[in-house]
């Protein structure tokens, strides 16, 4: 495999591809493939995240329900990274909820296992911390944009980043 890097003929997901080629050895055993349909619910707001998954194809969308019972997508996840991030920070739930935009697949793993994997190497924890920030910066943008650019504006980028991860 070239650079040592896990060969994107492996499966779609362009974070387990960035892995080296050892790390996401170790990892693939712990890999179940799932079928995600249109709005099945990846975890739940306040509720222990039991999986994660590496999205292979479609999007998942992070949503934040206000008290009222109003919601707002905050961030979109596709085959660039991974459903799951407060475990990478050493949390087992998170205050929103992610389900699927666009029906696709994953490539699931039990919550605790990725948090001990990462205990045990610096290059998957290096990885994860990586497309975290990446995925800070999505979300900072998005609310930049929502504030500043026009309906039209907002639904092209949204178009854009959605086609970019099918």
């Amino acid at each position: 495999m070239p650079n040592g890097r896990a060969s994107q003929g492996m499966h779609q997901n362009r974070l387990l591809a960035s892995l080296p080629r050892e790390e996401y050895e170790r990892l693939r055993p712990h890999l179940i493939p799932a079928r995600l349909k249109y709005r099945c619910v990846l975890y739940e707001a306040n509720e222990p995240i039991e999986f994660v998954h590496f999205i292979e194809t479609g999007v998942g969308s992070l949503v934040n329900t206000m008290i009222n019972g109003d919601a707002a997508e905050v961030g979109t996840i596709g085959n660039e990274g991974m459903v799951g991030l407060p475990i990478v920070f050493g949390d087992t739930q998170a205050p929103t909820t992610v389900y699927m935009q666009v029906a696709g697949a994953s490539l699931k793993m039990k919550a605790e296992v990725l948090r001990e994997e990462m205990h045990r190497n610096d290059a998957l924890q290096e990885a994860m911390l990586h497309y975290a920030h990446a995925f800070f910066n999505q979300v900072a943008q998005s609310a930049a944009c929502n504030i500043f650019h026009h309906l039209e504006q907002r639904c092209c980028r949204w178009l854009l980043m959605t086609a970019d991860r099918m």
